[in-house]
């Protein structure tokens, strides 16, 4: 279910912090995560986080995230070919905070 993406090219936007539910979490090339905010609006994004380091290693997010809330700070993050060559500046999760 990966969301179409798209590369961003500038990279001077602010931070934005959403609180919302994980829905999805998937790698390719690279893995990115999808969070339904509390509006229902669907935020899909690279997985750039902390916690996303053991995560994308594995390429599989733990079960017991699916459907956490949390409050995610959406900045931007480098997307790489399969090769590792960098394709282009995207959304990215850089923070990723769990709600009770």
């Amino acid at each position: 279910m990966l969301t179409s993406l798209l590369c961003i090219t500038t990279a001077n936007e602010k931070n934005t912090v959403v609180e919302g539910s994980i829905l999805v979490y998937e790698c390719g090339a690279n893995c990115y995560l999808t969070v339904v905010s509390k509006d229902s609006r669907y935020h899909s994004g690279l997985c750039a986080a902390p916690i996303c380091q053991a995560w994308n290693e594995k390429t599989e997010m733990p079960i017991k995230f699916k459907g956490r809330k949390v409050r995610i700070t959406l900045g931007k993050g480098l997307q790489y070919d399969s090769t590792g060559n960098v394709m282009c500046k995207m959304g990215a999760f850089n923070k990723i905070e769990f709600l009770k």
